[in-house]
């Protein structure tokens, strides 16, 4: 097995599973981010009446000093944690941006494709339509046709005067070029269905 193979799939993962992931954490870090803060209040507090003590005599300089040392310490591993969890709630924050992001493109492309194929449905009822209808107009054809040899006959037979041939002509020409109009119509969005259906 090469380097390669297996390793593809490490960070392959889907957004909002990344969302899920880091939100527990997020909601954790925020906890202890908010206690931390409380705990420096405090101790600025405990800071500040130290100083209010020495001010009005209550304690010594020396006892002022390695009480306000001992504190000083420990606000001071506190900025220091608090910079860690602030450093981890900003990486969290941009795993969280990155994975809206994702998630966001993840659900365009699933609208587009779902669009895409309702297109591809409703260009197929289209077009099994207007199939029956190009069926029809070819029926139609047909009939107009037998309807002018009926005409031609009944000319040779001499049972219809000129007059009522040429206005059965003319109504049948006009018939048929209204038809090739039609005709050419539905192929030519027959053609465009096709051309979606097949995308």
């Amino acid at each position: 097995m090469s380097h390669r193979e297996g390793l593809s799939d490490a960070y392959d993962m889907d957004p909002k599973d990344v969302l899920t992931q880091y939100s527990v954490e997020w909601v954790a870090l925020r906890k202890s981010y908010e206690e931390l803060r409380k705990k420096l209040r405090e101790v600025q507090e405990e800071l500040n009446e130290l100083d209010r003590q020495l001010a009005d005599g209550e304690i010594t300089e020396e006892q002022h000093l390695e009480k306000y040392r001992e504190k000083w310490q420990q606000s001071t591993e506190l900025v220091q944690v608090k910079r860690e969890v602030e450093s981890r709630l900003y990486e969290i924050q941009k795993q969280i941006r990155e994975a809206n992001r994702q998630l966001r493109l993840q659900e365009e492309e699933q609208r587009q494709r779902e669009r895409i194929e309702q297109e591809k449905a409703n260009a197929m009822i289209e077009w099994m339509s207007l199939r029956q209808g190009f069926e029809l107009i070819a029926n139609r054809r047909r009939e107009i046709n037998r309807e002018m040899d009926e005409i031609e006959a009944k000319r040779g037979a001499g049972t219809i005067s000129d007059e009522e041939y040429r206005e059965a002509r003319v109504r049948q020409i006009r018939q048929l070029a209204e038809l090739r109009t039609v005709e050419s119509d539905v192929k030519r969005r027959l053609g465009e269905l096709l051309e979606i259906i097949r995308s």
